[in-house]
């Protein structure tokens, strides 16, 4: 009786079982490739997603700060409040602290933090800035505080 072998000194059968062997291990080799790479690619688009959203709530800051020097948002605003259309998934809180020059009388600054807060997202931006604050408007040209802020889109 004479064995039958291929090219590799093996039996045909056992060929073809090296063969469904390479498929195998090459088919889970480009799945655990597939699974990485779109892992990294989640993890690239959450960080792209931060990133928005920290340069808009770095906008937000710079004008709700403009409005305060120009006097179209009053500094004295308590607790939070929420933002108007198209910002309306922000928040924003003033805390406004005095200060005090050499000799201990008031000072023409004001230390002004602007606080943002995004419902989605547990993103918190916190802002200060030193700020000269026009002089305060009659109590009755006093404008209330509006919760938009103009000049940032999307």
């Amino acid at each position: 009786m004479r064995i039958v072998t291929c090219a590799s000194g093996f039996p045909p059968q056992a060929a073809r079982g090296a063969v469904l062997l390479e498929v195998l291990l090459a088919l889970m080799l480009f799945a655990v490739t597939a699974a990485i790479i779109t892992s990294s690619m989640n993890a690239s688009m959450d960080g792209l997603e931060r990133l928005k959203r920290n340069t808009h709530a770095a906008n937000l800051a710079a004008t709700t700060f403009a409005e305060l020097e120009l006097g179209l948002r009053p500094a004295d605003a308590s607790g939070e409040q929420a933002l108007e259309k198209p910002f309306d998934a922000w928040t924003c809180e003033l805390s406004r602290v005095g200060a005090e020059n050499e000799s201990g009388e008031a000072s023409d600054l004001t230390q002004i933090e602007v606080i943002l807060r995004h419902k989605d997202s547990e993103l918190v931006y916190r802002q200060m800035q030193w700020l000269k604050l026009p002089a305060a408007k009659a109590a009755t040209d006093e404008t209330p505080l509006t919760a938009g802020t103009g000049g940032v889109s999307e």
